[in-house]
């Protein structure tokens, strides 16, 4: 299902002079991303429910800082859409063809929602790998659910029901509509929000949209996903690759409980406060981030 060529150009002009879009074939279907430079890899993941899209005022500010990717997971941006249930498991085995693929090494990982999930079960699993980790608004503990919203507790309550999660989800497509777009500061342009939705046509094509609540660890559930994160944990607290932990006020993934376990569990790690986000920070705060991770960076090669 290709995006139609006018929103695939615009979508990759707003990543700066220089950028190419790139696709390669993985398993049985394809990733996309967007590439920029040369130099060590820096390598952007995003969440649910965008796409490299939402790195594009971040990666154009880094021109020159090394070989930028940014990548769509399968199933999301211009990423193929292969018949198959979209669970973390395989997420997990694109991003690993993907990475393999390009041979990359010397790594350093720019991670936002569930992208930090699988970008942390690859570095976990591929230390020598990997220079550097940050985190934004990321998918790494159990969210303790009277420390979020209640309002996003209740609709995540209605996704979990069979045929209701559907219907708010695949059929009104309220992630894309209402979601996205209430957890922007500013709010997204005409455009922005058409760039987003581009690759979500029809119910049927949404169907990656909905897993990821459904997997979404609160209050100690799902199974799977929390032996995920348990795993990608004991990497957090053991490894000395030097890693960074954006917060943003109010934000949503690193309630009080969870950046407390993050200051005290994870080895080699500087937290820095940017102010004001919600969730999708890198459309709330792209100068900010990229100016503190460039530092960043640039203090851990000193």
């Amino acid at each position: 299902m290709a995006i139609d060529p006018s929103i695939s150009k615009r979508a990759l002009a707003a990543f700066g002079p220089g950028a190419k879009g790139r696709d390669a074939k993985v398993l049985d279907s394809s990733i996309h991303w967007v590439e920029a430079g040369e130099g060590k890899p820096i390598v952007f993941f995003h969440g649910n429910p965008t796409s490299s899209f939402l790195w594009r005022k971040v990666f154009s500010r880094w021109s020159g800082q090394g070989r930028l990717l940014a990548v769509d997971l399968i199933g999301f941006g211009e990423s193929g859409k292969p018949d198959i249930e979209y669970t973390l498991a395989d997420h997990q085995r694109y991003v690993d063809a993907w990475l393999d693929s390009l041979d990359l090494h010397d790594v350093t990982f720019v991670l936002h929602d569930y992208g930090a999930t699988f970008g942390l079960s690859w570095a976990r699993r591929h230390p020598e790998r990997v220079r550097a980790v940050a985190l934004l608004e990321p998918i790494i503990r159990p969210i303790p659910s009277h420390q979020v919203a209640r309002a996003f507790i209740e609709l995540r309550a209605q996704v979990l029901q069979p045929g209701v999660g559907e219907r708010i989800i695949l059929e009104e497509n309220k992630w894309i509509t209402g979601l996205l777009p209430g957890n922007v500061l500013a709010g997204l342009t005409d455009e922005e929000k058409q760039v987003y939705a581009a690759p979500f046509p029809t119910a049927r094509s949404r169907k990656p949209i909905l897993v990821f609540p459904r997997a979404l660890p609160v209050d100690g559930k799902p199974d799977a996903t929390i032996a995920l994160l348990d795993q990608n944990a004991e990497w957090l607290a053991s490894s000395n690759v030097p890693k960074i932990l954006l917060t943003f006020e109010p934000g949503f993934l690193l309630p009080p409980d969870v950046l407390d376990w993050s200051r005290n569990t994870i080895r080699n790690l500087k937290i820095q406060a940017l102010g004001a986000g919600n969730h999708y920070v890198p459309e709330d705060q792209p100068e900010a981030i990229a100016q503190a991770i460039q530092g960043w960076l640039q203090g851990i090669e000193r």
